[in-house]
């Protein structure tokens, strides 16, 4: 709980909320990261976050841990009080009215369209302050799965990229174990916790065998992320672990419907033995349709996504425009004619270049670390 003996100002209060928002990432989705600090007499009198989906909310849970009556305090939350009941949970609206909270000041509108402002009309009506739009960028990018996916029913895709100084995903041979050393390795295994789905391409599966699960340390708290292949199942090795192992419902196929359509009786009877989901989606240019892909993959509830594949991969998303944010593990190696990590034939000028805004560079170890997202948004189906 935090205390300061001077009075702050409201968007110093609200990037504390944002800090305890933070420890809901990767186990509230598919709801929104939110912190919730209650105020008092320049004083701070209870502060939550919301812990699970299902659980209670941030709001409700700093009002639980006040330390004194909250009548007449400022809430402060970086997202808008909910107002329906159509959830686990009761409006956090009819609670702030019921303990004569006098202030609200958050920093995002619900882009749910069942609060979408309702909540804050709710609360004025009832005589409560309501200040909104504190740090509302900052807000935004917190909850950019959420905003993504409740605004357009896509998940947000994330891709991440290992390569050498010499942007190298592998050498000549195919040899990329490892290009990062342990410290990027752990890093990535951070990122599938975040997120809701990793997705990786059928040769990444044949030459790799990945686990695709959150390991090197990183406290999983009993996630398991679901394992997307993009590819021709036919082509696809059976023996593969993700296939076989504790949780191949956790497993999800893209397929083209004409890949599918060929496949032999033998891979179809397995898929279906093991209860492997298998997306069949129409073709563009010869590739699956990723837009219809992500469509799909948003219809199962799958909010994010952390893309690891190889070039193929990873190019198809940049091509097609369907990717939201990048990050790339730069090591301090040289390989030479490796396997670059991006191909376009179309890009004849830098004027044609795709950049990247709200860029970001840090170093781990002896890696560089690149963050940044497309200038130009995602292409989405209307």
């Amino acid at each position: 709980m935090y205390h300061r003996s001077k009075m702050l100002k409201d968007p110093e209060y609200i990037k504390k909320t944002f800090d305890l928002a933070k420890k809901g990432l990767g186990v509230v989705t598919p709801n929104p990261m939110v912190g919730a600090i209650l105020v008092k007499d320049g004083k701070v009198i209870g502060s939550g976050f919301h812990k699970k989906a299902g659980a209670a909310h941030a709001e409700v849970n700093a009002i639980s841990t006040a330390s004194e009556d909250v009548s007449g305090s400022t809430l402060y939350c970086n997202l808008e009080p909910c107002c329906h009941f159509k959830k686990r949970t009761g409006p956090c609206v009819d609670l702030i009215i019921e303990k004569k909270i006098s202030r609200v000041v958050v920093a995002n509108i619900d882009p749910n369209p069942l609060v979408s402002g309702k909540g804050i009309e709710k609360l004025r009506a009832a005589g409560i302050k309501v200040k909104f739009g504190v740090l509302e960028k900052e807000g935004r990018r917190l909850n950019e799965i959420f905003f993504k996916y409740i605004e357009s029913g896509f998940p947000f895709v994330h891709l991440k990229i290992a390569q050498s100084l010499d942007g190298k995903l592998s050498t000549s041979t195919g040899d990329s174990k490892w290009i990062t050393d342990e410290a990027a390795r752990k890093s990535s295994h951070y990122l599938r916790y975040k997120y809701d789905a990793v997705l990786v391409g059928r040769k990444t599966l044949n030459n790799d065998d990945p686990k695709l699960s959150i390991r090197m340390n990183v406290k999983a708290k009993g996630k398991i992320p679901f394992r997307v292949v993009l590819g021709n199942p036919q082509k696809m090795k059976l023996s593969s672990y993700i296939f076989n192992d504790k949780y191949p419902e956790k497993t999800i196929i893209v397929t083209k419907k004409s890949d599918y359509d060929k496949c032999s009786s033998k891979v179809k009877s397995f898929l279906d033995s093991r209860n492997i989901e298998v997306l069949k989606v129409s073709s563009v240019k010869g590739e699956a349709s990723l837009s219809e892909a992500l469509m799909e993959l948003g219809m199962l509830g799958i909010t994010s996504i952390l893309v690891e594949g190889g070039k193929t991969v990873i190019s198809s998303f940049i091509n097609q425009k369907l990717f939201d944010r990048l990050t790339v593990y730069i090591a301090p190696r040289l390989l030479g004619n490796g396997n670059n990590i991006f191909e376009n034939k179309e890009i004849k000028k830098i004027s044609q270049a795709i950049e990247f805004e709200d860029v970001k560079f840090k170093t781990l170890k002896n890696q560089v670390i690149f963050e940044g997202y497309p200038k130009e948004r995602p292409c989405l189906p209307a």
